[in-house]
């Protein structure tokens, strides 16, 4: 046993870890998928140590009673045995000061989460009063990409029990209620609605092995398919005659394709948001006449077709009154349907938790997806059950955690029975623990279209790191994000910007926003060279890119990394706006409009700036950053040197304007 797990062993079997047992209830409202809650009645005891074996402590207050069971053959699993009438846990230990947290789930813009309070609770991000606060101090004092509001308003669609230290441990807790994890100057307190089934106490040599451990407990994701790295997913929509349109536009330009995304290709509905998926999981052959035949000449050209689903039915579309008739629908309390409003209108929420209801919805996959041609989709959505919901499995407030992971698991489970897992690819928004062991690739979710770091861009960055932290290995975001609203608009710096930053992700997607006739799009004359030649490197970096994946599919080593898994220097305890892409590439993306001078950390090593040839030894600099160049660098002895060495010499020959 090491050190670390005799410590902790040692402070559970003294009695210095502290156990809470309670009883309580709690109050849930939510609006568009936002939650608030609070407890309307809690009461706890203090636990103390009574008697103790070697793997078994018990603690005891009056009539109350917590056996606590230990297994240290791997990690120190904690199992309770507690009377079912008490529903509540506490647990309070001593950390360090100088100690770091990272984790809990996708953490937009706090990567160290010491000094703060999460909630352990699958939410929408956006909030409508956030942005709307946003829009109205923007308008006032100007755009200010640096403002980030009160951590307590923080909500995030991939929220888990799971977090790591930068001491080498880490805690991975299955519990699917809520939960509030309090992260102090010198203590963690973690608070549960119901008692866990099991706590694992985690520990490694170091920060590389912890974080494998981790992502390994939560499921490593199905892998990517091999034609999504030949180049860009282009979002596109709006009929076929226009996808052909676009799709020639960007051939003539010599943009490398992998696919084309037409989120529409099901309907859509333009509402006062903006331009909307019809909510309707079957192809609209009115808007995309002909589709299936362009679908057999984009594979034929190499090219796959991509499509969008969630977890609602809109109401009155056809879908949804079957759906409704054969009672697959979540209800209210009063035995009608529980409608749902994300933006202008109602929707319907498949019961996934009805055995029936599941199945027909995944033949829906089968046979209106799969089997018409579509080679992949954005499984959108899972955060917004409500709590006072009528579902089959049981109480919606201990099943509204778990239910992005039966939504990834039911397209899971199509993909799979229909032998297609080595073709389809998908990507999801909402999580919970194991979410990522059933979709291919997680994303970032609805970023605003700006340099923001609460919103924008900048929350790219942290985000992809606190989830490497938490067991999703493979992450990428809309290339130039997605909310558009009022005056804020997409323009060709921030696309270019932010498609350089993902060359060097996974997956390379275009999202076109909720208004596309606001938004710089691929295609556009002030980007397209660019873009083709983004397209040309993510592609170029094939090799690279499928050793980084195949180390997380055998290892659980994420795809975008810390540098402090490399550098302990304390500079990079605490670095979010650079990460490493493996081992041997550190990526440093502009995140300011009109920077001219980029400073970027290095860690200790020889570095060779992609683009320019020049050579770093670790440290701070200034570097120049015109728009046409990504700003990024690879370790000197790394074994991929040459691949990149070519990449230079056949892109920015001495043009970078």
């Amino acid at each position: 046993m090491n050190d670390l797990k005799q410590f902790f062993l040692d402070q559970i079997t003294e009695g210095n870890i502290k156990f809470k047992i309670g009883v309580g209830n709690a109050s849930y409202k939510s609006s568009r998928g936002s939650f608030k809650t609070k407890e309307q009645k809690k009461k706890m005891y203090d636990l103390k140590l009574e008697k103790k074996s070697p793997l078994q402590c018990v603690y005891t207050n009056k009539n109350v009673k917590a056996t606590i069971e230990i297994d240290d053959k791997e990690e120190l699993n904690l199992s309770f045995d507690v009377d079912n009438k008490y529903n509540y846990l506490e647990i309070t230990f001593k950390t360090f000061e100088d100690e770091k947290v990272y984790g809990c789930g996708e953490q937009y813009y706090a990567l160290n989460l010491k000094g703060k309070v999460v909630p352990i609770w699958v939410s929408e991000h956006q909030q409508v009063l956030q942005i709307a606060k946003k829009l109205l101090r923007t308008k006032l004092f100007g755009a200010n990409p640096d403002y980030i509001s009160n951590y307590k308003h923080h909500q995030s669609y991939f929220s888990s029990p799971v977090f790591i230290s930068s001491l080498n441990y880490g805690f991975y807790i299955d519990s699917d209620s809520y939960a509030k994890f309090s992260f102090g100057k010198d203590y963690v307190k973690l608070f549960f609605r119901s008692i866990p089934k099991n706590i694992k106490i985690v520990t490694a040599n170091n920060q590389v092995d912890l974080v494998k451990k981790m992502n390994n407990l939560s499921g490593i994701s199905p892998k990517i398919p091999d034609w999504v790295g030949s180049g860009a997913i282009l979002a596109m929509q709006g009929g076929t005659k226009i996808l052909r349109e676009k799709y020639h536009k960007a051939k003539e330009a010599g943009i490398k394709i992998s696919g084309i995304w037409a989120q529409d290709w099901c309907g859509h509905v333009v509402t006062s948001f903006g331009y909307q998926v019809y909510w309707n999981w079957s192809v609209d052959n009115d808007l995309y006449e002909g589709l299936d035949e362009f679908i057999k000449e984009l594979k034929a050209d190499g090219v796959r077709f991509l499509g969008y689903i969630n977890t609602f039915l809109k109401q009155d579309a056809p879908l949804y009154l079957e759906a409704k008739e054969k009672g697959y629908l979540v209800l209210k309390q009063d035995g009608s349907v529980y409608h749902i409003k994300s933006t202008t209108f109602d929707a319907g929420i498949v019961d996934l938790t009805n055995k029936d209801a599941y199945n027909w919805y995944k033949n829906i996959i089968k046979e209106n997806m799969i089997a018409y041609g579509l080679s992949g989709w954005m499984a959108d959505f899972g955060e917004y059950l409500p709590t006072d919901a009528v579902v089959a499995g049981g109480e919606a407030s201990a099943l509204h955690n778990i239910w992005p992971t039966l939504w990834a698991k039911c397209s899971y489970e199509a993909i799979k029975e229909c032998g297609v897992q080595d073709e389809i690819f998908t990507f999801s928004r909402a999580a919970y623990s194991h979410t990522t062991k059933y979709t291919s690739s997680m994303w970032n979710g609805d970023q605003h279209v700006d340099f923001s770091d609460e919103y924008g861009l900048g929350s790219v960055i942290p985000a992809s790191l606190s989830m490497a932290c938490s067991g999703s290995g493979v992450v990428h975001s809309d290339i130039g994000g997605y909310t558009t609203v009022m005056f804020m608009k997409r323009d060709a710096e921030l696309f270019t910007r932010w498609m350089q930053m993902n060359i060097f992700t996974p997956v390379f997607r275009t999202h076109e926003g909720n208004r596309p006739q606001d938004n710089v799009q691929f295609d556009n004359e002030a980007v397209i060279k660019q873009f083709s030649e983004a397209s040309n490197i993510y592609y170029e970096l094939k090799e690279y890119r499928n050793h980084i994946l195949d180390e997380y599919y055998e290892s659980g080593l994420p795809v975008m990394r810390p540098i402090f898994l490399y550098d302990d220097d304390k500079r990079f305890k605490e670095e979010k706006k650079e990460y490493m892409f493996g081992e041997d590439i550190l990526v440093s993306p502009v995140l300011r409009a009109k920077e001219e001078m980029h400073q970027v950390r290095l860690p200790k090593g020889e570095w060779i700036q992609f683009f320019t040839g020049k050579v770093f030894n670790g440290g701070t600099y200034d570097v120049d950053c015109p728009l046409g160049l990504p700003i990024a660098f690879y370790k000197k002895d790394s074994k991929y040197r040459e691949l990149f060495e070519n990449i230079t010499k056949n892109h920015f020959k001495g043009d970078i304007k």
